[in-house]
């Protein structure tokens, strides 16, 4: 019997319950050419972190996190409309070092998730 062993790598994950967010994601996920899991549940996207290039999590649900995200590239905020401050704060607090505003900031995400994904 063979061995089932996990993937060195996961897909990247965008935490949203947004459509519209998920809409935007679907558009980075195409320009990329990268498959990009979605969910809108906490624990589902900490399973298998660190083995992801990276964690996307959108505004709408940024406020739920309690404990900083790690994976095995960058976290990111998702927003439509930056609320200045307030979006900064959390995503300090949960280890995001960039937030990206929707759609302008599409390319620049496709981009950055390519150039994690050639590192690997």
């Amino acid at each position: 019997m063979a061995s089932r062993s996990r993937p060195l790598w996961y897909p990247a994950i965008a935490i949203t319950a947004s459509p519209w967010i998920r809409q935007e994601v679907e558009k980075v996920e195409q320009q990329a050419g990268c498959d990009i899991d979605v969910t809108d549940s906490l624990p589902d996207s900490r399973r298998n972190a660190r083995r992801r290039p990276m964690i996307i999590i959108g505004a709408d649900l940024i406020g739920r996190v309690r404990k900083p995200l790690y994976c095995g590239g960058i976290v990111v905020v998702a927003t439509l409309a930056p609320d200045g401050r307030r979006a900064i704060d959390h995503a300090t607090r949960i280890n995001a070092p960039h937030i990206v505003a929707l759609p302008h900031g599409r390319q620049w995400l496709a981009e950055k998730l390519l150039q994690i994904m050639d590192s690997r």
